[in-house]
């Protein structure tokens, strides 16, 4: 309640200056004084604190002054991501969104209010929204600190973190392709202790690092777990004139073994060049780091755990080991790569997979010969034995490598050598090498290097595309639908059904992508909305959704609300802990006003066995007039075909082909023919635009205009999309394509029991609130729309608006309308579903004859009218469209100069587009009332249990040709 009260108040506070403005026009707008308030409140704080102080104050919020050590731009990746200084200590400044907030060069002072946190250990300040000030630029830069190797590796330098360092090291290995917006460059002293060199791709510093070179690194002293250093420019990276010998090493160590990590990691009693940890070479183990989450999760992890216990029977800890160094002594996460081999000689490593419990895996290069034709044979006579993972019964589902590309979202970045035939494939087409000959190779270049040729890329590829739109956070509804017509009905959707239909297509084809085309979220059931539709996205990845884009619906609450549902943050409302979505949304005509940047990227790239597939977002621009105007007062929507075409411009320019668009934007389809915002996208739309997936009007449509494929799969998850297209792998486009709409019938399919989970999890959660009975309906009530004149349901929500506020009129918009009300017993869980957006009620003053043209504005020529009224009734000429009269209750007629109050809600009110426009242009004197679902319970319940029985009442009529002809 008390949030209730909170908004109602805002709404006030706003409605006053709103009103107080009308009457004096050099008062400041309601956003004007906010935004003067904000300032005042900034910059009115005490002096900022020491960095030193702030950095222990974690989830407080503090100010604190610096200088800026590195360019934002070079070391952000993409985001409000550097390093401010003081005399006491540095600090990390992140934000995900740097439109919010200047850019950031080093040598600016700057002063920043912020709460204080971390992330993988590196302490952060998260700056406030206008929070962040400049003072100076080309200030001098904080003195460098010199730290060792070991002092990064052993964490002893973690006093430093966030300062400007310096230290030498020996480059050890250095990866050929990026990951995250960066290179891990493994350095190391003379006596093997190691620390990471995270070299960002902006720097261009990458190109100055050699492997076997000792340098002088220059960066800020970072962290991700462990400590790690980051230059900031190609000058921070100096080779040293006197080059010392390389570190040398030993091919085997002695070693006492402390305790099993996992299949494949041990730790040891005392280091060994410079650490405690191995992690096995020629092999990988199933992993067990992870929190299962789907049925490929559990598999990893019971067979992950199996080859652990089997481990455990091998080793234990005082054990006296001998370790054999791999052809590189260490990992990018500091690990020494080794065999593993007992007192009494045996190779734990060969053991594992002798035994089924691992297969094999070779990065190159792949060292000793004879290890691994010896490992090779020994995972091939493992799996003609059918051992461990390789029981056709009882299978390991995904290989390692296999499982944390799907797991960590990376993707399969190595390319696959057959050491038998000397050639290699592209990441993807892994399968196509038996695992005894199989070698991971970095980049086609390094398998070049190694006398690997490509092998032949002729062929086709298919993949599956799954689809789902208008989802509407219906995740626990289920309808009864007669497909057929024939009268019998059968019951389709709800979320665990979809996910169990979803996974068993995923199951089923060899490559899939799953996506969807907007309003997942907003008008949500209960279950979903009470807690920010964060359970919807939580059943959204627990299916594997790959890519979405934006509707009108994702901007309900807000710009603000749609970045935290992407990237994570608590709410109030929300559940403790919310990470946001695994999964991108994009949209490629959302940008803001002021700089024209993006909001969302606009396009994102799948990998399928090599070949790119693109997926492009759009909203329909009518979306600016179907939601609150403050919320989304930075943005704007540009022209959706426009933006469309300069998205696949760019992507053609990589040389992508394979093109699809995730439009949420109408189509209507009669027959072969399809109309629409998306078919006039189709028509204008770049030839190389394969598929559009379509959304919006929530209908099924599945076919073709201008050679583009136009699917849509009607809505709240009583069906989905599946679009099957054919790739050639020579020329990297599609060749082929269809579509089919399948409907989620339940008796077709069990329901899926991880989803079942979630859904039942979340229920109990909401379970007291929605299950109240408020009242009790005597018949079946439509509700939406207006269009063939007045409904039940519209008739009974807009008394009870007229009723809560004590209006003469009262107006209620048909798209707010979400359910019909079914017969008997009503419950708060029932209205919610009818009336899900949490708008305000307002009352207005407007003079009779205002109320012709607001009613003027909203009939459609195409549709006819939308509004559910009360308190009047009218009729309306369906040529000219324009009202023919307008009549009280007992059938007088509106008097056209007298003043009438009238209740609408907030959006209505605040809305510019042009069906709601005239009614905050003309009404006057707003005053603000309870949440529309309170005022329909409350109404409900003032039938103290009586039945309630609505009808169509004629309040919104087409005049009779007589009565025209008449006037």
């Amino acid at each position: 309640m008390k949030r209730v009260r909170s908004i109602r108040m805002i709404c006030c506070l706003v409605l006053v200056i709103f009103s107080l403005q009308s009457l004096l026009p050099g008062i400041i707008t309601a956003e004007q004084a906010i935004a003067s308030e904000k300032k005042e409140t900034v910059w009115k704080q005490k002096k900022p604190m020491k960095i030193k102080k702030a950095r222990q104050l974690i989830g407080e919020t503090v100010t604190v002054s610096g200088i800026v050590t590195a360019d934002q731009s070079a070391i952000g990746n993409g985001k409000l991501s550097t390093y401010i200084q003081d005399k006491s200590a540095g600090i990390n400044i992140y934000s995900a969104q740097p439109n919010n907030f200047p850019e950031l060069k080093a040598g600016m002072k700057v002063t920043v209010t912020g709460k204080i946190t971390s992330y993988k250990g590196l302490i952060e300040i998260v700056p406030d929204r206008d929070s962040l000030k400049i003072d100076g630029v080309n200030q001098t830069l904080p003195k460098l600190k010199r730290v060792s190797v070991k002092q990064l590796e052993t964490d002893q330098a973690r006093k430093h973190e966030g300062k400007l360092v310096k230290v030498k090291g020996y480059v050890e290995s250095k990866p050929e392709q990026p990951a995250g917006g960066g290179y891990n460059v493994v350095i190391i002293d003379k006596k093997y202790n190691s620390t990471i060199l995270r070299v960002m791709v902006d720097t261009s510093a990458i190109d100055e690092v050699k492997t076997g070179k000792w340098y002088e690194f220059t960066g800020v002293l970072s962290r991700y777990d462990t400590l790690q250093v980051l230059p900031r420019h190609k000058g921070d990276v100096s080779l040293l004139k006197r080059q010392p010998k390389p570190p040398k090493i030993k091919k085997e160590y002695e070693a006492t073994v402390d305790r099993v990590v996992d299949g494949d990691t041990l730790h040891l009693k005392k280091p060994v060049l410079g650490t405690t940890k191995v992690r096995f070479v020629n092999m990988d183990t199933p992993e067990t780091y992870h929190k299962p989450k789907n049925e490929l999760d559990q598999n990893q992890l019971r067979f992950g755990q199996k080859a652990a216990d089997y481990l455990n029977t091998l080793l234990s800890s005082g054990d006296k080991v001998t370790l054999k160094i791999g052809p590189e002594a260490k990992d990018g996460y500091g690990r020494l790569l080794a065999q593993v081999k007992t007192k009494k000689g045996v190779n734990t490593n060969l053991e594992l997979v002798k035994k089924g419990y691992a297969p094999t895996y070779f990065i190159w290069p792949v060292g000793d010969e004879k290890d691994y034709q010896m490992f090779q044979k020994a995972v091939k006579e493992a799996k003609e034995k059918g051992l461990g993972i390789w029981n056709e019964a009882d299978p390991l589902l995904e290989q390692p490598f296999e499982f944390r590309a799907r797991e960590q979202k990376k993707g399969l970045t190595r390319y696959v050598g057959d050491s038998s035939a000397k050639t290699y494939v592209s990441p993807d087409s892994w399968k196509e090498i038996a695992v005894d000959k199989r070698i991971f190779f970095a980049s086609k270049e390094e398998a070049g290097q190694a006398g690997y040729q490509p092998a032949e890329e002729a062929g086709e590829v298919p993949l599956t595309i799954l689809s789902m739109n208008d989802l509407h956070g219906k995740i626990d509804q289920q309808y009864e639908l007669d497909l057929k017509g024939d009268g019998n009905k059968g019951t389709y959707g709800r979320m665990d059904y979809v996910a169990a239909y979803m996974k068993q297509k995923q199951a089923a084809h060899k490559n899939t992508i799953t996506v969807h085309a907007g309003d997942m979220i907003g008008g949500s059931s209960p279950i979903s909305s009470l807690l920010q539709d964060e359970p919807t996205v939580e059943l959204m990845e627990n299916i594997g959704f790959d890519v979405g884009t934006v509707g009108n619906h994702e901007f309900d609450e807000g710009v603000d609300e749609l970045l935290r549902i992407i990237n994570g943050g608590d709410h109030p409302k929300g559940t403790k802990g919310y990470d946001g979505q695994n999964f991108p949304l994009v949209c490629s005509n959302c940008e803001y006003k002021d700089t024209g940047k993006p909001l969302l990227p606009a396009y994102e790239i799948m990998d399928v066995e090599g070949i790119p597939v693109a997926f492009i977002g759009v909203v329909t621009k009518s979306a600016a007039g179907m939601v609150m105007p403050e919320g989304i007062k930075d943005i704007q929507f540009t022209d959706e075909v426009k933006a469309v075409n300069e998205a696949a411009k760019e992507l053609k320019q990589k040389g992508i082909k394979a093109i699809a668009v995730l439009a949420h934007m109408t189509a209507s389809q009669n027959g072969d023919t399809i109309t629409g915002e998306s078919s006039k996208l189709a028509k204008e739309g770049d030839d190389e635009i394969d598929v559009i997936f379509a959304g919006h009007n929530h209908e099924v449509v599945n076919g073709e205009v201008n050679g583009k494929l136009i699917v849509q799969a009607f809505e709240y998850g009583k069906a989905v999309g599946e679009v099957n297209v054919t790739l050639d792998r020579k020329t990297k486009d599609i060749v082929k394509k269809s579509a089919n709409i399948q409907y989620v019938d339940q008796s077709g399919i069990e329901k899926d029991k991880e989803a079942a989970g979630i859904l039942a999890h979340y229920g109990k959660e909401v379970e007291p609130i929605i299950s109240e009975v408020v009242g009790e309906a005597g018949v079946k009530m439509e509700g939406g729309y207006s269009n063939d004149g007045d409904t039940p349901l519209g008739n009974l929500i807009a008394d009870g608006m007229r009723y809560s506020m004590k209006s003469d009129f009262a107006m209620m918009n048909g798209g707010g309308i979400r359910q019909n009300l079914e017969k008997g017993p009503i419950t708060w869980g029932d209205l919610f579903n009818i009336q899900p957006f949490g708008n305000v009620l307002v009352k207005l003053e407007i003079k009779g004859r205002d109320l012709a043209e607001i009613i003027e504005a909203q009939i459609s020529p195409q549709f006819g009218p939308d509004y559910s009224i009360s308190g009047f009734s009218y009729s309306y000429d369906p040529v000219t469209y324009k009202v023919v009269d307008l009549k009280l209750p007992d059938g007088s007629d509106v008097a056209l100069d007298q003043t009438y109050t009238i209740t609408v809600n907030n959006f209505m009110a605040t809305a510019t587009g042009s069906k709601y426009a005239p009614i905050g242009r003309l009404g006057k004197n707003p005053e603000t009332g309870p949440e529309d679902l309170e005022a329909t319970v409350a109404f409900v319940k003032s039938f103290e249990g009586a039945s309630i029985v609505y009808q169509k009442e004629g309040r919104i009529q087409k005049a009779k040709q007589e009565a025209k002809a008449a006037s």
